[in-house]
């Protein structure tokens, strides 16, 4: 039975804790937290025998609890990055053939709505902001390969809108948030779906268009998108005018948005191709990357390296580049002067989108790092002005990785800032002027590489989701789709989804796991980086060497459970 606490700390046990100057809040938990999340909207969820408990991050208020959850498993809980609701998988065993889903008010804790039971299990849930909606993704377990089931329910009221399924089969990946002898399979590693103008298009066993009125699968054609146990190789589908563009082991696809014919299909190019842009009756294509392999549960760099261009009626080639060094980081389309932006190993470079006869680089800079202040923070260890080259060679001798790039973010300012695990760079695109450049030291801490790679890609992944918090990102109808999704979801939920609404406002953030220097030793912490001035504004200093911590990108708090498994302490990185 559900037991809501509202504002009082009963089963938390107070404030126990005194506060020191850098903590923002502090609470023992009435069991030992199993696990641990932050919402986007800034809602800090944590698991214990007693039940699951939701804190606000800012505040330390006890939002609510539900003893009836207590035996929760984390990859049971999902979330759309938009909607104020906490959707949970209930699952009456692991292969069973029913399944349920619960939509909770992150607000009050309260059931909004619950289905009745699904055939099959839940392996993805999706949100379609601007119909109102979320698509529970389902399929009953008879290997790693399984047709996928879909519902679409009403965000609101879980009235059901359409249902149907698709016989093509899909792999399956293992969840990384599950145990290693038991693993939850599911559809994380795919691309996710497109919503656009009343359509569906699945990417998970090719390329499918479903009715999102009556369910119905409009057309289908399937092709092996899977490139072995590596996640996320393909891009969504991207729809541009009368065509859907799909990328798949190293394929790029165009078909008729109306009947689904095979409009043309370009050479295979020999390397995944996460992501795809389509500007001026081009598709610009990127090959290879780095990505996760969820068998292993690490990060590994995929070649051959490039991006290509190619008419986006036909299919030719326009232009190839092959030019990148060891690493390439995703793609960002700078409009004024149409060019494409891109880093690798040692270099930014611009490449000529409306170039012919291959490829041509507008500019090329290296990626050195300028000394700057920190303003007066001691953990940002000044690179001086030296390339990226230097800093690898320096990172050799600390016994860590090569710190290579791994993600570019544009800024509302006009700046796109590069991030690597242990670097940032802001770079003009106007002027291919550096304006600033740290490096932090790599912390003392088991397992960084992988806690630092993960916190690059969820960086550029949440400035992406405040640009677009679904699909047609990038595209002319941008602006239109994401008025319309904030209309809807606030109408839905009144000031609740203000919450939210704040997490499309421009991160301006980032968040570096270092050594930071306290009594003139180093101890393993997280600085927070203001991204206009690379200033270090603030650092909290963990306590071991294999902390228990979640980060609110959005309000700057890292949240940290100590070694007891009961103390939770709140600080500020701001």
């Amino acid at each position: 039975m559900k037991k809501q606490l509202g504002t009082t700390f009963a089963l938390l046990c107070g404030l126990a804790m005194s506060l020191t100057a850098q903590e923002k809040w502090s609470l023992e938990a009435p069991a030992s937290v199993k696990w641990s999340r932050v919402i986007l909207g800034g809602t800090y969820l944590f698991s214990t025998e007693k039940g699951l408990h939701a804190i606000d991050t800012e505040s330390g208020k006890l939002l609510w609890t539900r003893t009836d959850l207590g035996k929760l498993l984390e990859f049971n809980i999902e979330e759309v990055p938009g909607i104020p609701l906490l959707f949970i998988a209930e699952n009456s065993r692991r292969f069973s053939n029913n399944s349920s889903l619960v939509a909770i008010s992150l607000e009050t804790g309260e059931d909004v709505w619950k289905t009745e039971k699904m055939k099959g299990v839940l392996i993805d849930l999706v949100g379609n902001r601007a119909e109102g909606m979320v698509v529970a993704l389902s399929c009953e377990f008879a290997g790693n390969k399984v047709p996928v089931r879909y519902i679409g329910f009403d965000i609101a009221t879980g009235q059901v809108k359409f249902e149907g399924g698709i016989k093509d089969k899909a792999d399956l990946y293992i969840n990384e948030k599950s145990g290693k002898f038991m693993p939850r399979l599911d559809l994380d590693g795919h691309a996710q779906p497109t919503f656009e103008e009343g359509a569906m298009y699945l990417a998970y066993a090719g390329l499918h268009k479903i009715d999102t009125k009556t369910g119905a699968v409009l057309w289908g054609a399937p092709f092996d998108v899977t490139e072995g146990h590596y996640k996320r190789t393909n891009s969504s589908p991207i729809v541009d005018g009368g065509l859907v563009y799909s990328s798949a082991k190293g394929i790029v696809r165009a078909f008729d948005k109306t009947s689904g014919t095979l409009k043309w299909t370009s050479s295979d190019f020999g390397a995944a191709i996460p992501e795809i842009l389509v500007r001026n009756n081009l598709v610009i294509a990127r090959m290879g990357g780095t990505y996760f392999d969820s068998s292993k549960r690490e990060f590994e760099l995929k070649k051959p390296l490039g991006i290509v261009a190619l008419d986006s009626g036909s299919g030719q080639l326009k232009w190839h580049y092959d030019g990148a060094k060891e690493s390439t980081t995703n793609m960002v389309y700078d409009a004024p002067s149409n060019t494409v932006m891109i880093a690798d190993a040692r270099s930014l470079v611009g490449l000529k989108a409306d170039a012919a006869g291959g490829a041509k680089e507008a500019f090329r800079v290296p990626l050195e790092f300028k000394a700057k202040s920190s303003g007066g923070k001691k953990a940002a260890k000044m690179a001086g002005k030296f390339a990226l080259g230097g800093v690898r060679a320096m990172a050799r001798k600390d016994n860590s990785d090569e710190d290579f790039p791994l993600a570019l973010v544009p800024r509302q300012n006009g700046t796109v800032v590069v991030r690597a695990k242990q670097h940032l760079l802001s770079f003009k695109p106007a002027t291919h002027e550096i304006a600033w450049g740290v490096e932090y030291k790599a912390p003392d801490l088991p397992g960084w590489q992988k806690l630092a790679t993960t916190a690059a890609f969820a960086m550029a992944y949440y400035m992406n989701t405040g640009t677009a918090l679904n699909t047609q990102l990038g595209t002319s109808t941008n602006t239109q789709a994401n008025n319309m999704r904030q209309d809807n979801i606030s109408g839905m939920f009144g000031a609740w989804s203000k919450r939210f609404s704040a997490a499309n406002a421009t991160f301006n953030y980032a968040y570096m796991l270092t050594d930071v220097e306290m009594d003139n030793k180093g101890a393993p912490g997280i600085v927070g980086v203001n991204l206009d001035s690379g200033e270090t504004e603030q650092e909290v200093v963990f306590n071991d060497r294999e902390p228990d911590y979640v980060v609110d990108e959005l309000h700057g708090i890292v949240v940290r459970t100590h070694k007891s498994g009961k103390q939770i302490v709140a600080s500020s990185l701001r």
